[in-house]
């Protein structure tokens, strides 16, 4: 909508990348706010918080390459112009997920109990974040004439196309994140056991994407049996982290009535 927030001479501010860098100040920071109360090591807990940054962009920027390799193939440079928009969330993911759990291992540190603290950080960040996808123009929605919330983009910087009502996909997934981190936050207060908030997040955030999958229309790869790449990984991460509650559920009531 607003993809360049400020210009001067050959300096250029992108809203992208400052909505970017304010998500994930601010997921830093419910990150670390959680891990205190969970009694972890607030600085060890910063170190690997910043390596799984550095990774999660990493990772998604790689994804958004392999799934869309026309946009560089005239300007490979701008492979690292990660604040012009082009992120896939689970790329980063699944970088994130390996680093984490490789450092988390070596340094002794309770995985699950970690990844609790994570997940309404992240929900957070992505909330934020999204909100720069939508000044960018990308993950743009289906054309939708006389939609109630319909947008159209005018900039001519905009990745979306001009002139068209569109569903505001973007919006979409960043009031669904926003409801995701509200569930969080409740729930963080009753927890029964470790992992219960990271694959709660996982599994509502899996549901959400497949269905707003639904309703975008920018590409991210060939359609298999009517669901994008993407909507794959997220059904299969709202499956898998359905299959974890399940199991750590009853593995806290085993424990328990042991």
């Amino acid at each position: 909508m607003f993809p360049v927030l400020l210009s001067i001479g050959p300096l250029t501010l992108h809203t992208y990348g400052v909505l970017l860098a304010l998500g994930a100040a601010l997921g830093l920071w419910l990150l670390t706010h959680l891990a205190k109360k969970s009694g972890l090591d607030p600085d060890r807990v910063m170190t690997l918080s910043l390596w799984l940054l550095i990774c999660g962009l990493v990772g998604s920027r790689l994804m958004f390459v392999l799934l869309e390799p026309a946009q560089f193939k005239s300007a490979p440079w701008r492979v690292l112009a990660i604040w012009e928009g082009g992120l896939v969330f689970y790329g980063g993911v699944a970088a994130a997920l390996i680093v984490g759990l490789i450092l988390m291992r070596r340094w002794r540190m309770p995985a699950l109990t970690l990844m609790d603290c994570v997940a309404p950080g992240l929900a957070l960040a992505q909330a934020v974040g999204r909100l720069g996808c939508f000044s960018a123009g990308c993950c743009y929605g289906r054309v939708w004439e006389g939609g109630w919330f319909a947008v159209t983009f005018s900039d001519p910087f905009s990745l979306a196309p001009k002139g068209v009502a569109l569903h505001p996909t973007q919006l979409y997934t960043s009031a669904a994140l926003l409801v995701i981190l509200g569930v969080l936050l409740l729930l963080w207060r009753h927890r029964r056991f470790a992992g219960q908030i990271f694959f709660t997040y996982g599994f509502l955030h899996g549901i959400a994407r497949v269905i707003i999958e639904t309703f975008r229309a920018d590409w991210r790869g060939e359609p298999i049996l009517g669901l994008t790449p993407t909507g794959w990984f997220a059904l299969a991460l709202a499956v898998v982290s359905a299959a974890a509650l399940v199991y750590l559920r009853k593995k806290n009531a085993a424990k328990q009535g042991g």
